[in-house]
Parts: structure tokens; C-alpha cells; sequence
């Protein structure tokens, strides 16, 4: 399995938002989604609250449409709405959208010499900053006071991490 320490220690504590971070910047990590599927399945099993109802916005399932514009709007969106329906979008799309990458991560040698695909506390930290930082400016172009207040926490906590592990790559 393909879990950081810092994934289990987010579960077990209920940080929510960060598992769902980790989650899904661990899709961009590994295209294939396959350390996402052991991730999630560690989330299911030790947290009752992983996953949302869908929102009812209208995703794109067109192939020919996706691009990285839409790809980083769902990855912004599904922090807020970790719905089933968003999720298997966004594993379709990081599997075209990177399909080389995808590649070379399926014929890659497994064993003791095999590249790990784990995320750093480093980048996840950037991760969550950046996110949060979007749903700040979100949030002040929609004039939602709630928004605007969780994206600066989010941007912070991310912020936070990052410097936590300035030692690191």
C-alpha cells in the first residue's frame, strides 16, 4: 500500500478537508489512481464522513472538452463537494489529461528498487495552501463571508505544513 504516514495520522485524527487534499492531489501524483484507491479505501474504513451527496452540478463527462482549466476547477470543487459522481470525473480525467505519465507509472518495476509516488508533507502542504488561496479568492468574488474565512484557514494550514517540512523535497 501506498499510504504516508502523514495520510494516517489526517484520518485518525478526522481532519477531513486534508484527507480530502491528500486524496485528491494524490491523483495527480499518480494518474493511474491507483495509490488514491488505497488511500481512499483506508479513509472509508476509519472515517464515516468521506464522502458527500453530490451537488447537483452538471460535470462535463465530454473527453474532447477536458483540459487543465477544467481539470483544476473540479480539483477546487471537490475539496468542498467529495461526492462519488466528482470523484470518478476527476480519475477519468487526470487518466486522459496524463495518460503518459499514467503509462509509465503501470510498466514501472515493482520491488525494493520501485520509485514510491507518496506525497511530501512539503507538497502537500503547497497543495492545500494553493487550494486554500483559491477558495479565498472565490469566495470574495462571490461575496461569501464563509468562503473567504475557511479558504484563508485552509490557505494557513497548508502554509503551516509547508514550513513544517522546509527541510525536505
Amino acid at each position: 500500500m501506498s499510504i504516508t504516514k502523514e495520510f494516517m495520522e489526517a484520518v485518525q485524527s478526522g481532519r477531513l478537508i486534508r484527507v480530502r487534499i491528500m486524496l485528491k492531489d494524490s491523483l495527480l501524483v499518480d494518474p493511474t489512481a491507483a495509490q488514491f484507491d488505497d488511500m481512499a479505501q483506508y479513509a472509508e474504513a476509519n472515517m464515516d464522513n468521506l464522502y458527500d451527496a453530490h451537488n447537483g452540478e452538471s460535470l462535463n463527462y465530454d473527453v474532447s472538452a477536458w483540459n487543465e482549466t477544467y481539470l483544476n476547477a473540479q480539483m477546487v470543487a471537490v475539496v468542498n463537494n467529495f461526492s462519488r459522481e466528482r470523484i470518478d470525473l476527476l480519475k477519468s480525467m487526470v487518466r486522459n489529461l496524463y495518460r503518459e505519465k499514467a503509462a509509465k507509472i503501470k510498466v514501472a518495476p515493482t520491488g525494493s528498487n520501485s520509485t514510491t509516488h507518496a506525497i511530501s508533507r512539503k507538497q502537500a502542504g503547497a497543495g492545500i495552501a494553493v487550494t486554500g488561496a483559491v477558495l479565498t479568492v472565490a469566495g470574495v468574488c462571490v461575496s461569501q463571508t464563509a468562503l473567504t474565512i475557511g479558504g484563508v484557514a485552509v490557505a494557513i494550514a497548508g502554509a503551516a505544513l509547508y514550513i513544517s517540512d522546509a527541510g525536505n523535497v
